[in-house]
């Protein structure tokens, strides 16, 4: 198959004028995934995850394409996209996702989606008046106050740990370094002891 700019398949379909002619007949799926972010996590000692705007392309049912989002897939899917985009409660949200909160359910962590809280920090400035319909709101709103002050006292220690076992890997790779250099040098004198 001929493949021009981004068009794969039959050249008789090919559009010039659009480049993009024949993507709107491939599924495509946007969603909010994941990612960690690592330098928030750092500095807060926890695991802190971004809400970030990922594609499913379902080019065939061996090879489907799951990625963040790039403009181009905007330009490709410019319906798909807003459409989705009009539904979309999730997006922006960063911090510590309440399904991965280990206090929670993935029901209870659901039931507090209805009501557009997301994350642990959402759900610890959460005003009063949201309490309505969730049982145990208070309860659960005091709890994610406690882990984040927890999480404020340990994130020194979490990140001074993390830099110790940065530094210790060095230490390890330089003492290989080291051992295979001393290796050379008995080596080298014993061949210099030969020669004498």
């Amino acid at each position: 198959m001929a493949q021009i700019g981004t068009f794969e398949g039959d050249l008789s379909l090919f559009n010039p004028n659009n480049l993009f002619a024949g993507d709107e007949r491939l599924p495509v799926e946007f969603y909010i995934g994941v990612m960690k972010n690592d330098h928030k996590s750092l500095e807060a000692g926890r695991p802190i995850y971004d809400d970030v705007e990922f594609i499913r392309i379902f080019n065939s049912k061996d090879n489907i394409v799951d990625r963040p989002v790039r403009e181009l897939d905007k330009q490709r899917w410019p319906r798909r996209y807003a459409a989705w985009k009009a539904g979309n409660q999730e997006a922006g949200v960063s911090g510590t996702r309440l399904e991965h909160w280990p206090i929670l359910t993935r029901a209870q962590a659901e039931e507090f989606k209805y009501y557009k809280i997301f994350t642990v920090e959402q759900l610890a400035e959460a005003p009063d008046s949201q309490s309505i319909g969730i049982m145990g709101f208070q309860k659960y709103k005091a709890l994610a106050k406690q882990t984040l002050e927890m999480a404020k006292g340990e994130a020194p220690l979490v990140k001074m740990q993390q830099e110790l076992e940065i530094r210790d890997a060095k230490i390890a790779e330089q003492q290989d370094v080291i051992s295979k250099l001393n290796k050379r040098l008995e080596r080298l004198e014993t061949r210099m002891a030969k020669a004498e």
